[in-house]
């Protein structure tokens, strides 16, 4: 959909920013005939499935069935909304982003958010300068136990809360309301005095994709009864669930030179240890477990993924969940274990960076990952626990697609249980069938008429050969959707314009109707004879018409006493039934 501005406006950014050129930035195209492929940046393979469409101005993948236009394209690489991909593409085509097309809800809504990012960069600042004070030592001599240099500080621009309202004080010196502060998450409110919510903590700055500074993360330097580390609360520009700390180096690092995987670690200290080892395309989550939200952002960046979190009992349980959160949004995912139940921190401070790199060069599939997991939970000298953990390893094999992935595992299996494959092959058939026998499958069939309305909307909107207006469709349409593309088809048709796939996008919200994403997806390939069967979806929309038409007529000729009335009314039913046996279009 537009969202709010105007169409025409949207046509012209499309057109100054080439999806081919601007994809271009990010990857590698081949031109095959009349269109661009590549591996498709949202999921990993190594056949390109990813096809752009240069003419009409939009790309689909035929492994991940992703879609999209130019801002699509652009909200996905880049992890944005709809507003942030269009001043992306806004600023790339030295467009100015015009006023008129906010409401007023909007407007204040984007002038809060602009208001907290101004504030939470000064006030990261401030914290940064705060840092260096000599009355700071508390903070300083924490940083030097940890083994923090000047580089990493800097980097991570990591800073300290002196005291309960210093920035406060400082930020309304700079003009900023507290009640600015408070939605910032900077200050909160008790009585009638504000404080801030980071006082006399070291604070972690919180940036996202862009750079930007969206909240802190900040740790206590006394023992308190309170949690050590404390984030920002939730914002109109921080939400944890969405945001990941080093998220911002990642994507410098990409844009530098191309990462072949990106580590998942605990904590912020964790990364910014890895990158002071020289590890530097590692992420944390914010004291939440990994969502699907974060898997998406990191999809956008890299395809592979290597979880290396604490090594103690919770972090083990912790990596499973995150694992099985990777995979479901389809990414690569492999896994460490680090000896001794220590962090990836402390390993690297005992053993060295190297030693850590081992681990990385050791790191197994996910998969294997789990079933070693199991291992660990159950004593292979007890004949029962051995039992335990085969079926337990069992089901994990159980849930992979194909029999040659099932089989590798099997002998994983094998050689750890010692229980021939031949055996474990069994148990895992039978495990088949109870799956099998728990799931009912339903199918679904498409209604005749709406396979036509689908055929002919694609058709037109591919701008076939076959395909006219000479048929109108108007009455005929019921959904609304529908109704809205195919006037808009016919207008551009009307005014002998140029209509494109991609403005498509600027109408809908493709991805919320399936109806319209399936006449974008439209694989004419599956189709013989596609005039012909042009023309039959024509005689199909107009003849369901024609007999509901008849059906109503009938129905209603039965509840009316009038002689005459019935008689012309069953005349009319009459000369719908020859319209229908001679197949006539026209009423």
């Amino acid at each position: 959909m537009n969202k709010g501005f105007d169409e025409n406006w949207l046509e012209q950014l499309k057109a100054k920013n080439d999806i081919i050129t601007v994809m271009s930035h990010y990857f590698s195209l081949q031109q095959k005939g009349k269109n661009y492929w590549a591996c498709c940046p949202f999921h990993h393979e190594k056949t390109p499935s990813f096809c752009v469409n240069g003419y009409e101005q939009f790309y689909h993948c035929f492994g991940c069935k992703e879609h999209g236009d130019v801002i699509t394209f652009i909200q996905k690489i880049e992890s944005c909304d709809f507003m942030s991909a269009v001043e992306i593409l806004a600023k790339n085509a030295n467009m100015e982003i015009p006023s008129f097309y906010m409401d007023e809800s909007i407007k204040e809504k984007k002038k809060s958010k602009d208001t907290i990012l101004k504030i939470l960069d000064l006030a990261s600042k401030h914290y940064e300068e705060n840092l260096y004070k000599k009355t700071s030592t508390k903070a300083q001599e924490y940083i030097k136990t940890r083994g923090l240099t000047k580089k990493e500080l800097d980097k991570f621009h990591i800073g300290y809360s002196t005291d309960w309202t210093e920035i406060v004080t400082y930020l309304k010196s700079k003009g900023f309301a507290e009640k600015d502060m408070v939605l910032a998450g900077i200050a909160n409110q008790k009585d009638d005095r504000y404080y801030d919510t980071m006082g006399e903590r070291l604070i972690f700055p919180i940036y996202n994709i862009h750079d930007e500074c969206i909240g802190f993360s900040a740790r206590s330097l006394v023992p308190t009864d309170y949690a050590k580390y404390k984030n920002s609360a939730n914002s109109l520009v921080f939400d944890k669930s969405k945001n990941l700390y080093g998220i911002n180096v990642v994507r410098k690092l990409k844009q530098e030179k191309n990462i072949d995987f990106i580590i998942i670690v605990e904590g912020q200290m964790d990364v910014i240890a890895l990158n002071q080892a020289g590890f530097c395309n590692c992420v944390a989550c914010l004291g939440t477990a990994l969502t699907p939200l974060h898997a998406r952002m990191l999809k956008n960046i890299c395809n592979n993924i290597i979880v290396s979190l604490d090594g103690d009992f919770a972090g083990q349980k912790a990596t499973i969940r995150t694992i099985d959160t990777l995979v479901e949004e389809g990414l690569n995912v492999r896994a460490i274990k680090i000896p001794n139940n220590q962090d990836p921190d402390e390993y690297i401070k005992q053993f060295g960076k190297e030693a850590y790199q081992k681990l990385l060069d050791d790191a197994v599939d996910f998969v294997e990952f789990k079933i070693l997991n199991k291992l660990e939970q159950y004593d292979l000298n007890k004949v029962d626990e051995k039992a335990k953990f085969v079926k337990s390893a069992i089901e994990i094999v159980n849930e992979l697609n194909t029999n040659s992935e099932k089989q590798v595992y099997l002998d994983v299996i094998k050689k750890l249980s010692g229980v021939p494959t031949d055996v474990l092959k069994r148990d895992l058939i039978d495990k088949k069938e109870e799956k099998i026998f728990r799931q009912q499958p339903v199918t679904y069939s498409e209604d005749a008429e709406v396979k036509s309305i689908k055929f002919v909307l694609a058709s037109l909107c591919y701008k076939k050969e076959y395909a006219n207006f000479n048929f109108d469709l108007n009455k005929y349409l019921i959904n609304s959707s529908y109704i809205k593309l195919y006037q808009t088809l016919k207008d551009y048709n009307d005014r002998n314009e140029k209509f494109l796939i991609s403005y498509l996008y600027n109408l809908f919200d493709v991805d919320n109707e399936p109806n319209i994403k399936d006449i974008i997806d439209y694989n004419f390939e599956l189709i013989d004879n596609a005039k012909i069967y042009y023309d039959e979806c024509i005689w199909k929309i107009r003849e369901n018409y024609l007999k509901n038409l008849i059906k109503n007529l009938s129905e209603e000729s039965m509840k009316i006493d009038d002689y005459q009335k019935r008689m012309d009314m069953l005349k009319q039913i009459g000369d719908l039934q020859k319209k229908l046996r001679n197949k006539i279009l026209e009423d």
